[in-house]
């Protein structure tokens, strides 16, 4: 039986895969199967994380309809998407006041159960990335990215918490895919769907409105080239952006359950300078906004936050330090290309070049527009709006753009069957490098960094904050400290014997307490505990010298 694409535009002409259908079916199963056996045993192991805490609170708050993220907090980046992690631990609470105590309450209302539906969405993008591969490449391609989306270390880490960097991935692959069945058969149908994701990823992170910006080019490259698309009729592509802006503003009340929808523009109290000088043009500040008070509010407080480094930890790359409270600093341009080359497998690296090469060979230009051009360039939006960005968070942001590096990575396992035996000898030792990459990490990957960090005890002069220490070793070290209770962790001060440092404060990211970076210039951590705290020893006779250093700045 023969496995088919029938897509538009597919990368193999429609080249039928000779793959019993059943067989394909019951693969993927089982890749899924196993991906989900990786990712629960991850997010039960790991300690709870640094933002966790603070998505679920907000969770709680949409699903109380309290959105307003003002109330009990400052929740600038919070998602509407956060109330899925949210609802074990409020379904707990609910039961307790109707004094309702069921087996699995207790169960329930562990922060690990949280972060369920995240792994959830893990799987969910796992399917739709493999959806995308067997749209363009077919049924070899789309098992190749089926397995490297279960091997993305990356993937793993942030897949398996109760934070909305994987909704994200999932919501830009997914919105994505859809406009591409609209561009392709410009139907109701398709524009509804793609009218309905795009508007959903917008709940997911502040970050999805750059997918308007990569449709808007897409839409305009379709009108200059009609004559290769006449079904995409200049009335076919109104009709979409008018869904597309229904769906929007309807998924965006919804979520934020109407909240003082329609309030004027002078009403609103925001505290970023564009946001201001937003509000007071002349001609706008009468105008009614047709959506909730806190979608606005959260984008202004998070303009708010980059501009005055308000509650954000300095910045860290390459041994650098960049003062997040400074003017001055405004981020590391390239801060981001550097977590990818360092945080990324080196083999999947090098599966994107190869894959990356196949379609430069294989593809014209309208079908690379439609394809992979949709990928790429959302993925290139969303990686310039961030290094230029002060405020780089971690490789966690860039989670849209891995998913996307693995749909291209799949494109290198084209024509697989009829490659010579070197080119396949080749791709399976990327895979299997690939595998043994991530398992040696492995349950610990948030950490994770490739074979170009040759000594992973000196991992901190690469990156840190959430590329390394984001609190998911806690336990690990609360069980390392009560097997050696001589060991001194965090000193405030320049102590001698055995210390514990974590990454945040060897490197001076966390500027909330005394810096330990006098440690890191001057000894060799030992040894590491979880990867992300590093031990070292300092001789009593050292002790002096270094408490006559002036000690680093630091904010209490």
């Amino acid at each position: 039986m023969l496995l088919e694409d029938n897509t538009r535009g597919a990368a193999h002409l429609n080249q039928p895969m000779f793959i019993n259908r059943r067989s394909f079916v019951f693969v993927i199963v089982l890749l899924i199967g196993f991906s989900a056996l990786l990712d629960i045993f991850v997010a039960l192991k790991m300690s709870g994380t640094t933002d966790e805490g603070k998505h679920l609170r907000y969770g709680a708050h949409i699903l109380h309809l309290r959105p307003d993220r003002s109330l009990g907090g400052y929740y600038d980046s919070q998602m509407p998407i956060s109330a899925l992690n949210a609802a074990p631990q409020v379904i707990t609470l609910s039961l307790d006041r109707h004094h309702l105590r069921l087996p699995f309450a207790a169960a329930l209302s562990s922060f690990r159960v949280s972060r369920f539906p995240t792994i959830l969405a893990t799987l969910a993008l796992t399917l739709m990335v493999c959806w995308w591969a067997y749209d363009l490449y077919g049924a070899g391609p789309a098992l190749a990215a089926c397995l490297l989306c279960m091997l993305s270390p990356n993937l793993i880490a942030h897949g398996t918490l109760a934070t909305t960097d994987m909704y994200h991935a999932l919501g830009v692959a997914a919105s994505l895919f859809f406009f591409r069945r609209f561009l392709l058969e410009p139907t109701l149908r398709h524009a509804l769907l793609s009218g309905l994701t795009l508007g959903l990823a917008q709940i997911t992170k502040p970050f999805a409105l750059s997918l308007y910006v990569v449709v808007c080019f897409a839409i305009v490259f379709a009108i200059l080239r009609r004559s290769r698309h006449p079904s995409l009729t200049p009335r076919r592509l109104l009709a979409f952006a008018a869904i597309a802006a229904a769906s929007f503003v309807a998924v965006i009340n919804i979520a934020y359950s109407f909240d003082r929808t329609f309030m004027p523009l002078e009403s609103y109290s925001f505290q970023s300078g564009p946001f201001i000088q937003f509000k007071e043009t002349p001609f706008l500040r009468q105008l009614p906004i047709p959506l909730p008070y806190p979608f606005l509010q959260g984008l202004d407080m998070m303009k708010y936050r980059e501009e005055t480094g308000d509650g954000m930890g300095n910045v860290y790359c390459l041994g650098n330090l960049g003062d997040s409270h400074s003017l001055s600093f405004s981020g590391f341009k390239s801060y981001y290309v550097v977590a990818w080359f360092y945080k990324e497998p080196i083999a999947l690296q090098l599966l994107f070049v190869f894959g990356l090469t196949w379609i430069w060979k294989h593809r014209s230009l309208d079908d690379f527009v439609f394809g992979e051009g949709l990928l790429l360039a959302a993925a290139a939006v969303l990686l310039f709006w961030l290094s230029f960005s002060r405020a780089q968070f971690g490789i966690r942001t860039l989670l849209p753009a891995l998913a996307i590096e693995i749909v291209i990575a799949a494109a290198a396992f084209s024509d697989f069957s009829s490659m010579s035996r070197t080119k396949k000898a080749i791709l399976a030792t990327l895979v299997l490098w690939l595998a043994g990459s991530v398992a040696s990490y492995y349950p610990q990957m948030i950490p994770y960094m490739n074979e170009w960090v040759r000594d992973r005890r000196l991992s901190y002069k690469i990156l840190a904050d959430s590329n390394l220490d984001w609190g998911q070793d806690s336990d690990v070290v609360e069980e390392f400290l009560k097997k050696n209770p001589d060991v001194i962790l965090n000193p405030p001060e320049p102590v001698a014997g055995r210390i514990l440092v974590s990454a945040n404060r060897l490197t001076g990211v966390d500027r909330w307490y005394p810096s330990s970076v006098y440690l890191a210039r001057q000894y060799r951590p030992m040894a590491q505990v979880g990867y992300a705290h590093f031990l070292f020893v300092v001789p009593a006779e050292d002790l002096p010298s270094l408490k006559a250093e002036p000690a680093p700045p630091h904010d209490y």
